[in-house]
């Protein structure tokens, strides 16, 4: 399984040399995959029995309701992992749907396999361990963070806060967002309709300026 990905950049294998990262890879067995953009990664129902890590392209955790209303999750792009959150979960199959937001290749590892150290408890084993630990944690952040948009009243409020994080995310009033303005809307939990109309009138009251996914914040308005 050598040379599978740029290992050095995924959370998941920080902290590990070389020859650890691929004393792990011979514990695993790792299937890569490919979708195409628009395709179902996980469906709602399925098993849970992966890790996944996201070797190219891009991502998004979506719900969809009964009537066909959809909410997105969150985010991921390359060397993100999805699934360490269901390892102990009581679930047994996935309560919501992975959809590619781009042409993706996807690694597949036995869930089994990553919290079920061998007999050994070698050392880059129980690294990997605290690693997924640190990517739990850093989710669990920016679910924090979604919640803070969505418990705003309005839609202005939720933009701004939106936008807000993400300008403190890039260190810059300037940055690019991963969603197009229907994604957005789902990620917000509010109309297209409505959601267009208010960045409208934000940008005419030279609060924020946009073209396309690029956004501008004015600090000294907000």
């Amino acid at each position: 399984m050598k040379n599978i990905f740029e290992i050095n950049d995924c959370p998941l294998f920080s902290g590990l040399k070389e020859y650890e990262q691929h004393l792990l890879f011979d514990c695993f067995y790792i299937v890569e995959k490919t979708f195409k953009k628009g395709s179902y990664i996980i469906n709602y129902g399925d098993e849970i029995k992966n890790v996944l890590i996201i070797k190219e392209g891009s991502v998004c955790v979506v719900e969809d309701d009964y009537w066909g209303n959809r909410s997105i999750i969150s985010y991921l792009d390359k060397n993100n992992i999805f699934g360490i959150a269901y390892a102990y979960s009581n679930n047994q199959t996935y309560p919501i749907s992975l959809i590619a937001m781009s042409d993706c290749k996807i690694l597949f590892i036995d869930i089994k396999k990553i919290f079920n150290p061998c007999s050994k408890n070698c050392y880059h084993h129980t690294q990997l361990m605290k690693n997924a630990v640190m990517i739990l944690s850093n989710k669990n952040i920016a679910l924090i963070n979604k919640i803070e948009h969505m418990s705003k009243r309005t839609i202005k409020d939720k933009v701004l806060s939106y936008l807000s994080n993400c300008s403190k995310i890039y260190k810059s009033n300037h940055f690019h967002i991963p969603f197009n303005r229907q994604e957005l809307a789902d990620y917000l939990a509010v109309d297209r309709s409505a959601l267009c109309a208010t960045l409208s009138k934000l940008k005419k009251a030279k609060i924020i300026d946009y073209h396309k996914n690029n956004f501008t914040i004015f600090y000294q308005i907000l």
